[in-house]
């Protein structure tokens, strides 16, 4: 059975392809189109998962949708019907992107004519999360922007079974409520809250948690937002009104605008929120299946800060390598547990990497090493201060940098955090970075429970003496990795210990600001020239600027 998962249209596209219900290779369109949470249809990723497993769309048996667009439609036409006269031109707007956007309408033109399964969005959320942890029984916390209607969802997934137990409709959404408060800060939706989360521990939350609490109705049993501060109703321009300005009684945020302490306390203050109001979800997820696991999907769940306190009610909390959009591309396609890899994405030969550095013998010198060699080189680099982007093997699916598409320093060396945002990424300065260490030396250097090895719990530091890895309020976000999981990285940590005693690299992904992960060898080779990376290393070979 060959199944071709889609997610389309909203955000992060994505495509992945099943044989017999394993999962070959998955990969989101925008490191194709290089236009970062591209959400136009997946041609390219379909082409890229099509190419890997040597197939033709005529083998695809079933395609899987993440969503049920009718009845999304629905919603939205619902929802402008409320005010007919102010949303005509967006109702009008909305058919005609339904219209061009037709599942059987865009599958036709690259040639499929089979069948397409439309899967309720939460429930791709719940099957890529559950059907891809270690748990037999658990309680799966969905929370999103929103899907067809839904913005929360709590199941009990026991053995391959998931059954749905509570529901939030929009347009209370904890998740548009987080991304309105974002855009107020001046940074993107759906994109900046990350931003938020890391900007969230330089600000004071009491400054505007009792404002901010105001836009919710907590004589209500469920979660519950008061409309009249928020504009996702009747426009596609702006998420806020000025009824939300005169509330926080701080003017929003331009992008080119500097940020002020106010701002960062305005960012303190949601992410207290949303931690309030994701603690009382899973206290209810809890309640409601009675199971010691917890699994977690949707965008949210990449609140790393958040996702930590589950433990509060929880022993075992996964989330999966990419719980946005993009994963329930395979989320879509999951009947029962499968055990699937981050490294889903697209490899190249060593001869195929040689015959491109030929091209580039007046700007570089390289050398081909065993891996024992480069492994050696590497660290001995990466421990004198340099700073080395790492292309190995299958690039990861998802937002996260795992090990595979990286650029790696020394975690011991606060300058290496400067140089990185400032000189390298050209990002913001108070953005954090996330420390590797291998899994067996992890509990000396950082507080986990259990494995991490997908870069999504936020934990505290155990040292001091990690000033590049750890972020203003000594907290991290750690990625575990054991041989296993990604044996080249894991033996080029183990080298670090070796070497300094120090199991731990800083790991940040192989892009500058508003770029897509890098993706193929022509495009490391182009941004290491363009930027002061001092050495890249991309599968056997090491190269450095002339």
């Amino acid at each position: 059975m060959v199944q071709l998962g889609i997610s389309a249209f909203y955000h992060d596209s994505a495509a992945c392809l099943v044989v017999d219900g394993v999962v070959i290779a998955a990969a989101e369109e925008e490191r194709f189109t290089g236009i970062k949470h591209d959400n136009s249809f997946p041609v390219n990723a379909i082409n890229f998962c099509l190419q890997q497993a040597r197939i033709k769309i005529s083998n695809v048996k079933e395609v899987c949708w993440y969503e049920k667009p009718r009845i999304k439609e629905e919603r939205v036409n619902k929802i402008f019907n409320k005010r007919p006269f102010r949303t005509f031109f967006l109702k009008r707007k909305a058919k005609k992107s339904f219209q061009e956007n037709n599942p059987f309408v865009v599958l036709k033109g690259i040639g499929y004519k089979g069948r397409v399964k439309f899967i309720d969005h939460h429930r791709s959320h719940a099957n890529f999360s559950y059907y891809t942890s270690p748990y037999q029984k658990a309680a799966i916390l969905t929370i999103d922007g929103v899907g067809e209607w839904e913005t929360i969802t709590i199941s009990k997934g026991q053995g391959n079974r998931i059954t749905k137990v509570y529901t939030v409709d929009y347009p209370n959404s904890l998740g548009m409520l987080y991304s309105t408060i974002t855009s107020y800060l001046g940074f993107k939706p759906n994109e900046g809250e990350y931003k938020v989360m890391g900007l969230a521990p330089y600000g004071d939350p009491s400054k505007y948690i009792g404002k901010l609490y105001k836009v919710l109705d907590k004589s209500k049993s469920k979660l519950y937002l008061l409309q009249k501060y928020f504009t996702w109703e009747y426009s596609d321009k702006i998420m806020f009104n000025k009824r939300l300005c005169r509330l926080l009684e701080l003017p929003p945020r331009l992008p080119e605008d500097t940020l002020t302490q106010e701002h960062k306390d305005l960012a303190a203050s949601l992410q207290m929120l949303y931690e309030k109001e994701f603690l009382n979800l899973v206290r209810k997820s809890k309640e409601l299946t009675g199971t010691s696991n917890l699994c977690l999907g949707g965008g949210c769940a990449y609140n790393g800060v958040a996702n930590t306190l589950a433990y509060k009610y929880f022993d075992s909390v996964h989330v999966p390598f990419a719980p946005t959009d993009a994963g329930s591309a395979i989320g879509a396609c999951l009947k029962k547990h499968t055990k699937v890899s981050p490294y889903l994405g697209s490899e190249y030969k060593n001869s195929e990497v040689k015959k491109l550095l030929l091209k580039y013998k007046d700007k570089i010198q390289w050398f081909k090493l065993t891996d024992d060699k480069l492994i050696r080189t590497t660290a001995e680099l990466l421990e004198s201060q340099k700073i080395v982007a790492w292309f190995q093997g299958r690039m990861e699916f998802g937002a996260r940098a795992l090990g595979n598409r990286s650029i790696l320093a020394s975690p011991k060396f606060g300058i290496m955090r400067q140089k990185l945002n400032n000189i390298i990424k050209k990002r913001e300065g108070f953005r954090p970075f996330a420390p590797s260490v291998t899994l067996d030396d992890a509990p000396l250097f950082f507080n986990i429970k259990e494995p991490v090895p997908y870069m999504n719990q936020v934990v505290k530091a155990k040292v001091k003496w990690l000033p590049a890895a750890t972020h203003i309020d000594d907290t991290a976000r750690v990625q575990t990795v054991t041989e296993d999981f990604n044996p080249i990285y894991y033996k080029l940590l183990k080298e670090m210990k070796a070497l300094c005693k120090i199991p731990v690299l800083l790991n940040t992904s192989f892009n500058r600001k508003d770029e897509t992960i890098t993706e193929n060898p022509k495009q490391a080779i182009d941004r290491f020239l363009d930027s002061e990376i001092n050495f890249l290393v991309i599968n056997n070979f090491l190269i450095r600027k002339i």
